[in-house]
């Protein structure tokens, strides 16, 4: 089916981004996502890891960063928003392909369009493809947040099908994302994350209109020992 594979990457220390990416490359994935602090649901890395990561990844046009400046929900202040921009241009100078994000008003957990807007607009001033991250599980209406995404002309969005911090995966949330498959009529890509491994990859798919604009994301279920492994990434790849 040739449907794309991400593969996140813990940014815990350059050798570890340089084998665990360079791993991923081998192993055929079409993008990393590199995040620090996976503890804390993913951080912005710091910028020699990023540097790593682009060298491990070669000349392949699929290395995302992750945005976020600190854990906790996904409201963030002006100042806080000034930080992201900064990190974007950060992530552009050491040559990333794009960047992951989530904005979410603090009071009803809608996107929160002004922010987004903003980023969006900077990460296309420098070339950056936009996701956004599964703060978007986070919303209190899907629908509305993927209009709202489209809209706002990000890329991709990453989901699981499933509420934040609620149990389960990608398989079980697999209702919801045919919706959004349908609802967004390939105007957007939906990036399907959340316990996707090469087991149950193919049942995802096969889920899915075979028309479908998806990629697949994984990041426990391809680690061994810590580190991203060549064959399960081969393996998962090969699934799809």
């Amino acid at each position: 089916m040739g449907i794309e594979v991400e593969i996140c990457v813990n940014s815990e220390s350059n050798e570890v981004v340089q084998q665990s990416v360079s791993a991923a490359y081998r192993g055929g994935a079409s993008r990393v996502e590199l995040c620090s602090a996976m503890h804390l649901d993913g951080l912005t890395p710091p910028r020699e890891h990023v540097e790593v990561a682009r060298e491990a990844f070669q000349d392949r046009p699929g290395l995302l960063v992750m945005i976020r400046p600190r854990a906790g929900d996904f409201s963030y202040s002006s100042q806080e928003i000034d930080k992201m921009l900064e990190q974007i241009e950060i992530a552009a100078k050491c040559g990333a392909d794009g960047v992951v994000f989530g904005v979410l008003q603090e009071d009803d957990h809608a996107v929160d369009y002004p922010n987004l807007k903003l980023l969006v607009h900077k990460a296309r001033e420098l070339n950056l493809k936009t996701s956004f991250h599964r703060a978007f599980d986070a919303t209190p209406n899907s629908s509305d947040a993927l209009d709202s995404l489209i809209d706002t002309g990000v890329d991709r969005v990453l989901t699981s099908g499933i509420p934040w911090n609620k149990k389960g995966t990608a398989l079980e949330g697999i209702d919801t994302i045919r919706k959004l498959v349908k609802q967004a009529q390939n105007r957007i890509e939906i990036v399907i994350g959340g316990g996707v491994a090469p087991a149950n990859a193919k049942m995802i798919v096969n889920e899915l209109p075979g028309d479908a604009v998806i990629s697949l994301h994984a990041y426990s279920s391809v680690l061994e020992e810590g580190s991203t492994s060549e064959k399960l990434v081969s393996d998962l790849v090969h699934q799809t």
